[in-house]
C-alpha cells in the first residue's frame, strides 16, 4: 500500500500504461557488492593534499558512481549520466531521496520528506592563489554551476527545495547563499547561476560549500541535477569567461534501432546487407560552453575491436568547420565513412567494438581549457542477444489488468534457435516475485497475430545484481526462420511486475505492443523497454561461468599501482578477451588477453575484471582494488 501512494503521482496518462520511479540505484548497488569484497571501500584514495587551490571544476563526465575524493568529501549524490536532459556535459551529480548505497532514506512513511543528499566541496584556498600570493579585493571571484529540476526522473513539488550553502570560515558556520525550489513540470533545459563570493568571511584557506536537496526520503523522488561546478577568478571585461566544447550524451550504438544484434546473425550478412544495417550518422551531440566567440572545431572518429584493430569511423573535411551558436546544444554532421562495417575474424559468438570520438581544433592542438569531456566512448557489443536498450533503467514500467500483455517486437536476421529471453525487473519496494506471468512468443507483421507460437507459464519476476540486472529466463530450444516476432508476457493478475524502461534510448512506439482491452496498440509512453531474447546454436549458460579453477588464474598484486598481471593457463589464453569496468559498470578496457595491462592512468578504486572466451561466451570476473 505504500508503494502504490507513494508513486501514484507518475501515473500515466492512459490508463492502462503506468511509470514509477525507482526505489533503489541498481547502480550504486553493483558498485557496492564489487566493494564489498575489499573490506567495503567503495570511495576512491584521499589525495594527499588537504586543500584546494583555484580553478576549482567538476562536470561529472566521467561518471564514478559516488562524488570523486578529488572535490568532495562526502558520497551521498550519484554521479552518472542517466537522468539528465540536455546537460552542458555528459555526466551530472544526481540528488534525491537515496542514500549512497542507493537505498531510500526512510521507507517507514510515504510522508517522510527533510535532508536527503549533500554535496560538499573539501577545504579550498580562496585567500591566495597558487604561487601563495593574496588575492586582491578588487579580484573577481565567482562560482558557476549549472542545475535542472526533474530531468528523466521525478520532479520536485513546490515545498522541494535544492539549496547551496557556503562555509563562514570566521563564525564556522554555514551560510544560505542561493535556493530554488520545485515546481510540477520540471526542466528540460539547466539554469545557470552564477555567484560573486566578495565577503571575506568566505574569501578564506577553508572555503567550502555544499548544496543540499530537500524533499521526499522515500526513493528516487524530487530529483535536481547539477552540472558544471566552477569557482574561478575571472578577469574583466569577461567576468564568466569560458573556454569549452563538450559531449552532451553518451555515444550511441551504430545499429539502426538496436543497441545490439547476435555476432553470428550480423557475421552472415552481406556487405550491403550490414552497412544497411547501420545509422548513416553517429549522431553525437556535442554543447558550446564558450561565453566568447566560437571558432571551428573537429569531429574524428575510430573504432578498434577486440583485438586491437583499428578502422576510421567519423571525420574528414567535411567536419573541419561546424560552428556551435553559444551555450547550445547540436548534432554535428558525425557522418559514418562510407563503406563502413564491423569486422572481426572471431568465429566464436562475442565480438566487441569501442568507439572513439575526440573533439580538436581545427588546426590541431587541444580544443578548449577542459579537455577532459572531449573524448566520447561507447562499447558496442555483438554476443548471442538482440537489445533496443542501453543496459540501465531509470523509470519502472507496468499495465493494468489481469491477463495485460506485453509484446516486444525484433526482426530476427538469420534463422537459429531461440534459448531464453533476458528480462530485467525493477523492485520497487514491495516484492513482486510472488507474481506469475506466462512468457510468450508472438509472430507477426506490425502487431501479434493469433495465439504465441511458443508460451512458458508460471513464470515470476526475479531480480538480480549482476552489472546489467538482468534476469535469463531459459526457453525449450525453439527454432525461428528469419522475419518479425514479438517477445514478451501475459500476466495473471492486475499487480504491476515492474519492467525496467531504459528512458535515454528514445522511444520506437511501432516496437512496443500492450494489450489490456481484447486489441493490441502501441505504447504511448516514453523509454524502450529492456527486454532481450537470446540466440544460439548451443545451450547457454546462466549468469557468471566459473568455469576457470584457481589453478588456471592468477591476478595479482592487490591492490595493483602501475601494472596488473593476469597469469592465464596458456591454453585458454589465445582466445580470451579481457574487460575491465569502473565502479559505475562501464567499459573502461576491453582487448584481447594480454598478460600485462598498464593501470597507471586509471583512478584508485574498485574494478571489475572480466575475462571471455570469445569462442564460447563464457567468462570469469573478478574484482580487484586499483590504487595511486
Amino acid at each position: 500500500m505504500v508503494v502504490v501512494l507513494c508513486l501514484v503521482s507518475m501515473k500515466a496518462m492512459s490508463q492502462q500504461e503506468m511509470l514509477f520511479p525507482l526505489k533503489h540505484n541498481a547502480v550504486i548497488g553493483n558498485a557496492l557488492k564489487q566493494a564489498a569484497e575489499h573490506n567495503g571501500v567503495y570511495r576512491v584514495a584521499m589525495p594527499s593534499a588537504d586543500t584546494l587551490l583555484l580553478p576549482f571544476f567538476d562536470d561529472f563526465s566521467i561518471p564514478t558512481v559516488w562524488p570523486s575524493s578529488e572535490n568532495w568529501v562526502d558520497s551521498l549524490a550519484y554521479i552518472g549520466p542517466g537522468f539528465a536532459i540536455n546537460p552542458p556535459t555528459v555526466g551530472v551529480a544526481t540528488m534525491d531521496g537515496l542514500d549512497k548505497e542507493g537505498n531510500p532514506y526512510d521507507n517507514t512513511s510515504i510522508s517522510a520528506n527533510g535532508l536527503c543528499d549533500q554535496l560538499t566541496s573539501k577545504p579550498m584556498d580562496l585567500f591566495a592563489d597558487e604561487n601563495g600570493l593574496p588575492f586582491n579585493a578588487s579580484d573577481s571571484i565567482f562560482m558557476i554551476f549549472y542545475y535542472q529540476r526533474k530531468g528523466l526522473g521525478d520532479a520536485p513539488e513546490a515545498n522541494d527545495s535544492l539549496r547551496l550553502d557556503f562555509y563562514n570560515v570566521n563564525t564556522l558556520t554555514w551560510d544560505k547563499v542561493w535556493m530554488e525550489t520545485g515546481n510540477a513540470t520540471g526542466d528540460t533545459l539547466f539554469t545557470k547561476v552564477k555567484i560573486s563570493i566578495n565577503s571575506t568571511d568566505y574569501r578564506q584557506r577553508g572555503f567550502k560549500f555544499r548544496f543540499s536537496n530537500f524533499g521526499s526520503k522515500t526513493g528516487n523522488l524530487d530529483i535536481w541535477n547539477i552540472d558544471y561546478v566552477m569557482i574561478n577568478k575571472f578577469l574583466p571585461p569577461d567576468y564568466d569567461s569560458i573556454r569549452d566544447f563538450a559531449w552532451v550524451y553518451q555515444g550511441y550504438s551504430l545499429l539502426n534501432s538496436y543497441s545490439a544484434v547476435p555476432w553470428k546473425h550480423y557475421n552472415q550478412l552481406s556487405g550491403s546487407q550490414q552497412q544497411a544495417l547501420l545509422k548513416s550518422s553517429a549522431l553525437l551531440t556535442l554543447r558550446n560552453n564558450n561565453e566568447s566567440n566560437p571558432f571551428p572545431v573537429k569531429v574524428q572518429g575510430v573504432s578498434v575491436d577486440q583485438y586491437g584493430i583499428s578502422q576510421p569511423l567519423v571525420g574528414g573535411g567535411g567536419l573541419n568547420s561546424i560552428q556551435i551558436p553559444l551555450n547550445t546544444n547540436v548534432t554535428p554532421p558525425a557522418s559514418v565513412v562510407s563503406g563502413f562495417a564491423f569486422q572481426d575474424p572471431t568465429s566464436g559468438e562475442l565480438a566487441t567494438f569501442d568507439l572513439t570520438y575526440v573533439l580538436g581544433q581545427t588546426s590541431g592542438g587541444v580544443v578548449d581549457n577542459f579537455p577532459v569531456n572531449d573524448t566520447l566512448k561507447y562499447h558496442q557489443e555483438f554476443y548471442n542477444y538482440y537489445a533496443y536498450d542501453d543496459g540501465t533503467a531509470e523509470l519502472g514500467y507496468g499495465i493494468n489488468g489481469a491477463g495485460g500483455q506485453i509484446a516486444y517486437k525484433f526482426d530476427v536476421l538469420q534463422a537459429d534457435t531461440l534459448r531464453a529471453v533476458k528480462i530485467f525487473f525493477t523492485q520497487l519496494g514491495l516484492s513482486v516475485t510472488n507474481q506469475i506471468f506466462k512468457l510468450a512468443v508472438w509472430s507477426g507483421t506490425s502487431t501479434p497475430s493469433g495465439a504465441p507460437i511458443y508460451q512458458q507459464f508460471n513464470q515470476t519476476p526475479n531480480y538480480t545484481d549482476s552489472i546489467n540486472g538482468f534476469y535469463t529466463y531459459l526457453t525449450a530450444p525453439t527454432y525461428l526462420t528469419p522475419g518479425t516476432y514479438f517477445f514478451g508476457m501475459v500476466q495473471n493478475s492486475s499487480t504491476i511486475l515492474n519492467l525496467g524502461l531504459d528512458m535515454n534510448t528514445p522511444a520506437d512506439q511501432s516496437k512496443k505492443l500492450i494489450n489490456t482491452t481484447g486489441s493490441w496498440i502501441n505504447s504511448q509512453l516514453p523509454g524502450m523497454w529492456m527486454i532481450r531474447p537470446v540466440f544460439s546454436g548451443t545451450p547457454i549458460d546462466v549468469g557468471i561461468n566459473e568455469n576457470l579453477s584457481a589453478e588456471q588464474l592468477s591476478i595479482y598484486p592487490v591492490p595493483a599501482h602501475n601494472e596488473l598481471n593476469i597469469d592465464l593457463d596458456p591454453g585458454l589464453a589465445p582466445s580470451t578477451q579481457t574487460s575491465i569496468y569502473n565502479a559505475a559498470g562501464q567499459l573502461i578496457y576491453n582487448k584481447a588477453y594480454s598478460r600485462t595491462i598498464s593501470v597507471s592512468g586509471f583512478p584508485s578504486g574498485i574494478y571489475l575484471i572480466r575475462l571471455t572466451d570469445r569462442k564460447s561466451g563464457k567468462s570469469l570476473s573478478r574484482t580487484v582494488m586499483i590504487a595511486d
